[in-house]
């Protein structure tokens, strides 16, 4: 795998396969998928790569936070729902 960045264009490009793509598909807005000739995904691009990659990585520093105050927060005994057995 490769990944190339273009600083003009704001492009970020994922090569995860040889060849030539003959066609291309949006996944979603700003990201596309290139295909080879038989329908392989070879490449990712990411247009507009500064914002969307800023955004990733604000989701996963907001997701290790989360994990981070989970373990540090005692958690509390549970009671069985129905009372206790007795």
């Amino acid at each position: 795998m490769r990944i190339l960045y273009d600083p003009e264009a704001d492009a970020l490009l994922i090569k995860a396969g040889e060849g030539r793509p003959s066609h291309g598909e949006e996944l979603a807005d700003q990201v596309i998928v290139h295909f080879a000739e038989r329908g392989k995904p070879i490449e990712i691009e990411i247009l507009d790569a500064t914002h969307l990659l800023a955004e990733l990585a604000e989701a996963v520093e907001s997701a290790k936070a989360c994990q981070a105050q989970q373990r540090t927060t005692p958690s509390t005994p549970q009671r069985e729902p129905w009372g206790p057995r007795g």
